[in-house]
């Protein structure tokens, strides 16, 4: 499902969503197709579910934003990993 589509269902909701299919773009995450796994009123719920969720499985790209963003701007962070020697 595509943003917009999912801000027309669920207007002024904060939704989790999966990112079904997504790529990479100049520092940019663009998410092609996603699904909607919960929907709240209250944004710490949402953050709460998002945690939940990310810690059971860290492999699945999970995200959540309020429906009243026009445009999902997300941007990629790189992670820096240390190694003991």
């Amino acid at each position: 499902m595509e943003w917009n589509r999912i801000r027309e269902w669920y207007p002024s909701k904060w939704v989790v969503i999966e990112a079904r299919s997504s790529h990479s773009h100049q520092g940019y995450r663009i998410l092609d197709d996603m699904e909607v796994l919960e929907v709240f009123e209250e944004p710490m719920s949402a953050m709460r579910c998002h945690a939940n969720l990310q810690k059971e499985n860290p492999t699945r790209e999970l995200y959540f934003f309020h429906t009243s963003r026009e445009l999902l701007d997300i941007h990629e962070r790189k992670r820096v990993r240390f190694q003991k020697v």
